[in-house]
């Protein structure tokens, strides 16, 4: 029977890497979400006035 897992480490973080793109990647949406409704509203916030 197996004893269980081994106790080597992996060479690179794969989930290090993934959070780090999914952060500049939501980083950059919301960068572009804001310049896109100062252009269409005037404002960065699209809820300023009614």
């Amino acid at each position: 029977m197996s004893e269980g897992p081994a106790d080597s480490k992996p060479e690179n973080n794969v989930y290090t890497i993934l959070l780090i793109l999914a952060t500049a990647l939501v980083a950059g949406a919301t960068v572009y979400l804001a310049i896109r409704s100062q252009q269409l509203f005037g404002s960065w916030n699209p809820f300023s006035g009614a």
